[in-house]
């Protein structure tokens, strides 16, 4: 069986009609269709209807011919209409031939049920000559006694049996200009339908759920039923039937083709369900913005959003922060490596399940199913009975980049991309009270790395009066320098000796606040300011050793080399890990749980190429040699860090979930990954809006292409908003006429 559903877009093959001037079939655009619910008998009523139609972007129109004197009206309305008509005929040959007189653009009648062959030959012969194309139309809800009671009541099977006697008819009259319907209440059996007739035949079909309600209901079975098959591509042209004003059916049509990216003209309109954290009403707002814009047949994207998932770790100007403790006005790691303003942070409710995605080297974390990721697949190859896959770098080097997918459609194997902060900010020096200033030098950063490493503030009424370093007692040339610089800030220090420690102790309070203030002051809690993320390499190299002269490791591991920085600060880590990254040194970041400890953060290097460059900036260059170390399992370059996806699995989860908006880059990082901004997120996602507007505490931001251009209060939202599209559209005219030349 052929399968339909390759790719959205991706169009079923099929023989192209024409009504009018409009096309259907073939490469021509899928067109929306509806039908009056006046008498046709009154040509004024019809009429008017069909403009109301066409206004709301109906391309088609059908009307229903019952009797001779509604056939005979036909010729009257088409004289004042500008949209194809189609006539819709039942059992009655003679009527089919008087609409053709009449000068209509199509038919829908089923051959089958007009008399004998001598009269579908007539009206063959006279569409033939008009070349005017027939619907062929089957209705679950009439199907022939025979098929009903050999499948025991309406069936797609039956459906579809129904609809190829018709087809063979106007095949056997030799004449192809036809389309086809297979219209059911129940969506699935329609969709069951056309799917089944979609490999017997390539006449253009014509989509429709039938009898399917009221407005709501209904427009949510059109939408299952004819988004469905559309999204397969299947469908050349729809109709949506609502117990409701046609106006309405177009509208809906209208809506789905957008969803679906197969229709562009008219307004675009995108909003979400709003959550418990917005103080706008959102539900009203965007109500009452699209019956605002209703009447606006021009090709604008508009968009009222407010909020969506997930959350975790944020990587912040200051180090990691739980998403639900980030504020509007923070700077967070994006994906283009620079850090951006969070514009407002949002929360709502979500019951059901969350993807956790385990990257190799670092903690698992997780987010909801339609939440972005910056990733790209890493396709395995089957090789003596294993799935092998390529080498991040190899896959990178053959052109491949990270793109935004969805987290639910993550899977092993997969390659994350963690940004590399790449803003970079010198600073020569620095005032500290009691002190004066200081260089920001190679004795200043050294300083710094000890007491992050090794430091310790006391005193009393919790005054900084002490500072303490702690160091092994063979680590002697660690102990002098530290008292080197000391003294060169004008500090006296003392040196005590307890088992296998040797403690440097110096006294002033001034030194205390400057440390205490730069980093804090607990070890889970110290953290690094955000300008020493941004120092030149040969600064941050400098404060690497020092680091890595208090708290790391370097040694064989299994054979292997590996070398480790360990702390028990969280935040700590995160930005060493940056630090190493902005020095060219790929890097792992994980945790160590200890029976009966706190819980430690590791910073692990163990790829041969990340050896060698760290083993140069902590001035051990013979003792890290390339060959000694193992492939690298993750890839660095200068946008980011590759990180492959180990496993990923569902979690059920019941709970609040978070997001941020993010001005510019409209993303955030996790310290193993970047996330986008959701669809229905602010500007985010949906910065390709040409005007929209985000909600939140009683305020509304109108942007133009992602980009805010106005706060307004929530009163004046709508306004703002047709303002603004107004002005849009204004800009638009002028733009077109300056490119055909015109004044």
């Amino acid at each position: 069986m052929t399968t339909h559903a390759a790719s959205l877009g991706s169009r079923r093959h099929t023989r192209q009609i024409q009504l009018g001037k409009v096309k259907v079939g073939g490469d021509a655009p899928v067109t929306g269709q509806s039908m009056t619910k006046t008498d046709t008998r009154d040509v004024e009523a019809t009429v008017d209807q069909i403009w109301a139609l066409e206004a709301a972007g109906c391309e088609i129109v059908r009307v229903a011919v019952p009797v001779k004197e509604a056939a005979e009206k036909l010729g009257a309305i088409k004289k004042q209409i500008r949209i194809p008509l189609v006539a819709d005929i039942h059992f009655n040959y003679k009527l089919a031939l008087m609409a053709l007189e009449q000068g209509v653009d199509g038919l829908r009648l089923n051959p089958g049920n007009i008399g004998g062959k001598q009269f579908v030959m007539e009206v063959v012969n006279l569409a033939k000559e008009r070349r005017i194309p027939i619907r062929i139309g089957v209705n679950a809800g009439s199907l022939e006694k025979d098929l009903l009671a050999r499948d025991a009541g309406p069936t797609a099977r039956g459906m579809v049996d129904s609809a190829l006697r018709h087809i063979r008819i106007l095949e056997d009259c030799g004449y192809p200009e036809m389309k086809i319907s297979l219209k059911a209440s129940d969506p699935a059996m329609m969709i069951e339908a056309y799917r089944m007739l979609a490999d017997q035949v390539e006449y253009a079909f014509h989509l429709g759920v039938t009898e399917a309600g009221t407005p709501t209901v209904g427009a949510i079975k059109s939408s299952v039923g004819i988004g469905t098959l559309l999204a397969e591509g299947i469908g050349d042209t729809i109709r949506v039937s609502l117990s409701a004003d046609p106006v309405e059916e177009v509208r809906v049509g209208i809506e789905i083709l957008k969803a679906l990216g197969l229709r562009t003209q008219g307004i675009t309109f995108v909003s979400c369900p709003g959550c418990g954290r917005m103080d706008v009403d959102l539900v009203g707002l965007a109500a009452a913005v699209e019956k605002r814009l209703a009447g606006l047949n021009k090709n604008v994207h508009v968009a009222v959003m407010g909020c969506l998932p997930p959350g975790e770790p944020v990587v912040t100007a200051d180090g990691p922060r739980p998403i639900e403790a980030v504020e509007g006005g923070d700077k967070v790691l994006s994906h283009d490596g620079s850090r951006h303003r969070v514009l407002w942070t949002t929360h709502r409710a979500h019951r059901g399940e969350l993807v956790e995605v385990r990257p190799t080297g670092f903690a698992p974390f997780r987010l909801t199913p339609n939440h972005r990721v910056w990733a790209f697949p890493r396709p395995a190859r089957r090789k003596a009975g294993r799935d092998k896959r390529p080498h991040i770098a190899s896959v990178l080097e053959g052109g491949v980049a990270p793109r935004w997918v969805k987290a639910g459609d993550l899977s092993p194997g997969w390659v994350l991309a963690y940004p590399v902060l790449r803003e970079k900010e010198d600073r020569a020096t620095l005032t500290a009270d009691g002190l004066g200033v200081i260089p920001v030098d190679e004795e200043f950063l050294t300083l710094c790395g000890y007491y992050l490493a090794e430091g310790v503030l006391s005193g009393k009424g919790g005054k900084p009066y002490q500072q303490s370093f702690y160091f092994h007692e063979r680590e002697t040339a660690y102990v002098d320098r530290l008292r080197t610089i000391l003294a060169g800030l004008g500090l006296r220090s003392s040196v005590a000796s307890r088992r296998h420690t040797t403690e440097v102790i110096t006294h002033s309070l001034a030194l205390g606040r400057l440390l205490e203030g730069l980093f804090g002051r607990g070890a889970a809690t110290k953290r690094l300011p955000a300008w020493m993320l941004r120092l030149p390499h040969d600064k941050q190299a400098v404060l690497t050793r020092a680091l890595w002269e208090g708290d790391g490791y370097v040694g064989r591991v299994r054979g292997y080399w590996r070398a480790t920085y360990s702390t028990s600060s969280w935040a700590l880590a995160v930005q060493v890990h940056q630090i190493l990254l902005r020095l060219g040194v790929a890097a792992f970041l994980h945790h160590r749980d200890q029976s009966g400890r706190k819980r430690n953060w590791v910073v692990s290097v163990t790829s041969r190429p990340a050896l060698a460059r760290l083993g140069k900036i902590l001035g051990l260059p013979g003792l890290l040699e390339p060959a000694d170390g193992r492939p690298g399992q993750v890839v660095l370059d200068e946008q980011a860090l590759y990180v492959g996806v180990r496993s990923v699995g569902r979690v059920p989860y019941a709970g609040c979930v978070y997001n941020l908006e993010v001005e510019g880059a409209h993303s955030f990082a996790l310290p193993a990954s970047a996330l986008h901004n959701c669809e229905v997120n602010g500007p985010g996602e949906a910065r390709g809006a040409d005007v929209g507007v985000a909600g939140g505490r009683g305020i509304g931001l109108i942007f133009r292409k992602g980009e805010v251009v106005r706060k307004v209060p929530e009163s004046q939202i709508v306004d703002a908003l047709w303002e603004e599209c107004q002005i849009f559209l204004a800009e638009q005219e002028a733009a077109e006429q300056a490119a055909r030349g015109e004044d």
